[in-house]
């Protein structure tokens, strides 16, 4: 499915605000029908078609601004809204003001900016619409064909305003409070949740892929054991066979062919034996430095071509973390891909109460800029087929932890992999 084909959120709700847009239009210009017709020759009907014709000119445009490419930001949907206050506002000062019985059709800016727009942006259109309307209070344009006529004596009298006016000010303050505060609490609640739901849709997928991957993975281990271990056999007939006339350089391939042999087996093995953790929900709790003393200890037998300084500093011994064995595997990925990067690796190993922090540096060629594309089956390593990355920050991410890989300033590839302490020694 092409998602570009889908409008965006804030594209769709400024086509919704066309349609709100034509419904008050609609009720303008039947009202403008309406005063005509009962004698109000004194308004300004001049400036009032001006504002009539501005308010049609902004539906159109925005309309047409709806469907063009440039993303609509958060900024652009309230500036619309901006407007349609400026707009309606100055129709209500020609009509009657706070006096007008439709002032209250302000309170739908501040309703849409709850639904649409943080709660910062939400409670600036609230003070605007409830200034615009202290304003009508005062300075409008007087329409008597609309002007209540009740007359009491209170304090609301004393300063020119006539209770009545003032009681919807002050509902309508009210409302413009609950609605800034609850509706958009709502609407965050919302979002919120569809945020959480998109994670959740995604991690199913990214399990899909794992699924697939241990699939192919425990077909590869079952189909290549046996070819395994008839080179192996073949190997080592040669290397044990005396009376075979080898030359030196034949047997030393031959040894390094074996060596390699072996160490493929060692990783069936390991492969095995991670799906078998898998199926028992086999995780344990290890000392952080026993841990990490050991996964260097494994990786450079596996590599001794590599010349690793490594680095290690961190809390007490008995500093303890719960992991999966597949958490190893996918470091030693990490690892094994630098070793392939360069013959020389720096490892650096840190931990507190907090969090652990591994920062593998190679002295390879490098990459152009931080890479966060963790897609499957594409490789920069020549004859790599992608898998790596993307099952070492799965499953670091299975863990809380994640995958920062960038350039390093004075050349090759830095990866710092980061994994949370605090939640999991709780």
């Amino acid at each position: 499915m092409d998602n570009s084909a889908i409008p965006s959120a804030t594209r769709q709700n400024l086509r919704l605000l066309c349609f709100v847009r034509v419904i008050p239009l609609a009720g303008m210009f039947y009202g403008v029908y309406y005063l005509l017709n009962h004698g109000q020759q004194h308004l300004r009907w001049d400036f009032i078609t001006l504002l009539l014709a501005a308010v049609t000119a902004v539906i159109a445009v925005t309309w047409l601004r709806s469907f063009r490419p440039v993303p609509i930001s958060e900024r652009e949907f309230f500036i619309h809204l901006m407007v349609d206050v400026a707009l309606y506002s100055l129709l209500m000062f020609n009509t009657g003001g706070a006096e007008n019985p439709f002032i209250s059709y302000l309170l739908v800016p501040v309703t849409v900016a709850a639904i649409t727009l943080p709660a910062a942006r939400t409670w600036v259109t609230g003070i605007v619409c409830l200034g615009a309307y202290t304003a009508l209070l005062f300075w409008y344009v007087p329409l008597p064909l609309v002007a209540p006529d009740h007359e009491g004596h209170s304090w609301a009298n004393s300063i020119g305003l006539n209770p009545h006016l003032l009681g919807m000010w002050m509902n309508f303050g009210v409302s413009a409070v609950l609605i800034a505060y609850f509706i958009n609490k709502m609407a965050s609640a919302l979002k919120a949740q569809d945020k959480a739901l998109n994670r959740q849709k995604e991690k199913q997928l990214e399990d899909d892929q794992l699924l697939a991957v241990a699939s192919l993975a425990a077909s590869a281990a079952h189909e290549l054991g046996t070819p395994l271990n008839t080179v192996k056999l073949i190997c080592d007939e040669w290397r044990s066979d005396d009376g075979l006339a080898v030359p030196p350089d034949v047997r030393k391939d031959m040894d390094v062919l074996a060596t390699q042999v072996e160490r493929c087996q060692s990783t069936l093995r390991k492969l095995s034996g991670t799906a078998r953790s898998y199926s028992d929900g086999g995780v344990q709790r290890i000392g952080l430095r026993d841990y990490f003393e050991g996964l260097m200890q494994n990786w450079q037998v596996l590599r001794p071509d590599v010349n690793a300084r490594i680095s290690m500093e961190g809390a007490p011994r008995d500093a303890s973390i719960v992991l999966h064995p597949s958490l190893s595997a996918s470091l030693h990925n990490l690892l094994n891909n630098a070793a392939d990067a360069s013959s020389r690796v720096d490892v650096t190993i840190h931990w507190d109460a907090e969090r652990a922090r591994l920062l593998i540096r190679d002295y390879g060629d490098g990459i152009e800029r931080p890479d966060t594309d963790w897609r499957p089956l594409e490789s920069r390593k020549p004859g790599g087929m992608g898998l790596g990355l993307f099952l070492a920050h799965s499953i670091l991410d299975r863990h809380g932890g994640r995958i920062e890989l960038a350039p390093h300033p004075e050349g090759g590839t830095q990866v710092d992999v980061i994994l949370p302490l605090e939640a999991q020694n709780d």
